[in-house]
């Protein structure tokens, strides 16, 4: 299962159909092709650098021959690192803007996450109004899980500290 962050416009609430859901994990695309990749999701800033870096890995290689393996070995990491972290770059670069970060789900896919946010949502809000407090957790509910600060991330360097 994939982990799903949900993230909400500055001006909306929690039933907003602008929701965004970014999977946290690793990235293929961004392995194979990450300058692209970066620029896709219009992180531009971290584009110029790596393709700044990509190029001097390439001049470097040209120069020194005797050290092309190493630069080689050096270029994929650096591949790896875009893969590994782009998309906790997504999820900062959205929180920066003004999103507010609402839950981390549970999903197989994209599409169930959706399904998973927004049937909840309802079910929370519908008691809420009806009982006037939040209703236990069972079930299929399980699957989605508050942030929490004493959690730490599950792959990567980043965590979501204070998000709870």
């Amino acid at each position: 299962m994939a982990s799903y962050v949900v993230l909400t416009p500055p001006d909306g609430g929690e039933l907003d159909d602008r929701a965004v859901f970014i999977r946290d994990g690793f990235s293929l695309p961004a392995l194979i092709i990450p300058v692209l990749w970066l620029l896709w999701n219009r992180l531009w800033f971290a584009a110029v650098m790596l393709l700044l870096l990509s190029v001097a890995i390439a001049a470097a290689i040209t120069l020194l021959p005797a050290w092309s393996v190493v630069l080689t070995v050096a270029s994929v990491l650096l591949s790896l690192f875009v893969a590994l972290e782009g998309n906790s770059w997504c999820i900062n670069k959205k929180e920066r803007q003004g999103w507010t970060f609402r839950s981390v789900l549970e999903a197989p896919n994209y599409a169930t996450a959706e399904e998973i946010w927004f049937a909840q949502t309802v079910e929370r809000q519908a008691s809420s109004n009806a009982t006037g407090s939040a209703p236990p957790v069972f079930g299929k509910q399980t699957a989605m899980r508050p942030a929490s600060a004493t959690a730490g991330p599950a792959l990567g360097l980043l965590d979501y500290e204070d998000k709870g």
